[in-house]
């Protein structure tokens, strides 16, 4: 039996950084969105128990988040059968787009599908969780508040039907980097209090309000990313130019996304920055079909 399954990116509607635990990791508050841009997964089972990988000019290793998910599987379901995995991979890496979550997440559900459904989401996603931040969300997908370091999370019914432009530009700041930065900022989170809040975002995008929603993005990311890196601030001023509504940072960067009118304007403005040689994909807001 053979897959063929989509690992959507995420975009950060809304991303703070509001503590910093004694593990060191830092709690966050996040509306996590799925858009259409994508990998593409063929999962192929097959005789024996041995995990092949290719695609993506990845390795077949634990560096792979793809061969890492199908061993955590298989580790869970307690005992492998063999399985062809291949990657189509079309989200770009270490932009702050949850690729690698994305394809974990694809896999794991994958996985499950040949397996008759052995498992919840719930636990794929607690599952997930042992992998990388963002993959509990990845097997949601949709619409979700995520809290904790990513792993709560509380899947939303959003009307917000958005066309959108995510563009990559210049070098990013590592996500590790980038919490060092706010961590010097704010003294380690010593005494650091939260003025924003995901509530006006969320009624928005509840009630089908483009415009509320994007008069609601937040990425505390920004105030430390943008200083060092002035692609970031420039292609937020380029979307901008070109029609969009309102753009923000998506995770730590560098990619930015715009949020336009109707998708015949994404597609303009994608192609205009693409003329000029920004890495740019016109694309539009994913449901899940979970909720």
């Amino acid at each position: 039996m053979t897959l063929t399954v989509r690992a959507n990116a995420k975009i950060n509607l809304f991303l703070d950084v509001v503590g910093k635990r004694e593990d060191g990791y830092h709690d966050i508050v996040s509306v996590m969105q799925s858009v259409s841009l994508c990998d593409t997964l063929t999962v192929a089972q097959t005789q024996g128990d041995e995990i092949a990988f290719s695609g993506g000019g990845l390795p077949n290793d634990e560096t792979n988040l793809v061969v890492r998910a199908a061993r955590a599987y298989f580790a869970l379901r307690g005992k492998p059968f063999g399985v062809r995995i291949t990657l189509d991979k079309q989200i770009p890496m270490a932009a702050g787009l949850g690729g690698g979550s994305a394809d974990a997440a694809a896999t794991l559900k994958a996985l499950n599908a040949l397996d008759g459904d052995r498992f919840t989401v719930e636990e794929l996603a607690a599952l997930g969780a042992g992998i990388g931040a963002d993959v509990p969300f990845c097997v949601w997908g949709g619409t979700c508040l995520c809290h904790g370091i990513g792993e709560r999370i509380s899947p939303l019914a959003s009307r917000v039907h958005a066309a959108l432009v995510v563009a990559i530009a210049g070098e990013g700041v590592s996500t590790p980097q980038a919490f060092g930065l706010l961590d010097r900022r704010y003294q380690d989170y010593a005494s650091f209090t939260s003025e924003a809040t995901p509530t006006a975002l969320i009624n928005a995008m509840q009630n089908g309000d483009l415009f509320g929603t994007v008069s609601a993005l937040f990425n505390r990311f920004e105030e430390v990313t943008e200083p060092l890196r002035p692609a970031v601030s420039e292609l937020k001023a380029m979307l901008m130019k070109q029609g969009a509504l309102g753009v923000l940072m998506s995770g730590s960067g560098p990619a930015v996304f715009g949020i336009f009118p109707d998708a015949a304007a994404a597609k303009r403005a994608a192609d205009q920055l693409k003329s000029v040689g920004v890495r740019a994909y016109d694309c539009h807001t994913v449901e899940s079909d979970k909720i």
